[in-house]
C-alpha cells in the first residue's frame, strides 16, 4: 500500500518485528523485520509486532505522521489473532479535548 500511493520515501522503519523472550529489544533479529528487502517466513506460534508508520513532511499535502500498533500471533492454521485490543483506524488515534 505505501508503494502504491509513493509513500515508501514517508515511511520511518520497517512494518514490524519479531518479538524475543525477555523483551522487543532483546532477540530481535534482522531477519525477522518485515520489509521489502528481507525474505521474511512467518511460521505458527510466532508473535509479530506490526507498526506501520509514514510522517509527511510540513507543507506537504496530508502533512503530519501516522502509525499503527498491533501485535500479532500467528495461529497454526495460518490465520492470525490481533491480541492488540485497541480499534483500527486513525479516528482511534486522535486526541481531542
Amino acid at each position: 500500500m505505501f508503494s502504491q500511493f509513493g509513500l515508501l520515501k514517508y515511511r520511518m522503519f520497517g512494518y514490524g518485528h519479531s518479538f524475543g523472550i525477555l523483551s522487543h529489544y532483546y532477540g530481535r533479529e534482522a531477519d525477522l523485520e518485515l520489509r521489502e528487502d528481507i525474505d521474511t517466513v512467518l511460521e505458527p506460534g510466532m508473535v509479530v509486532s506490526m507498526e506501520p508508520m509514514v510522517t509527511i513532511p510540513e507543507g506537504e499535502p496530508g502533512a503530519g505522521g501516522y502509525r499503527e500498533h498491533d501485535i500479532l500471533v500467528i495461529n497454526d492454521d495460518g490465520t492470525v489473532d490481533d491480541i492488540t485490543g485497541f480499534p483500527f483506524g486513525p479516528e482511534h488515534n486522535i486526541f481531542k479535548k
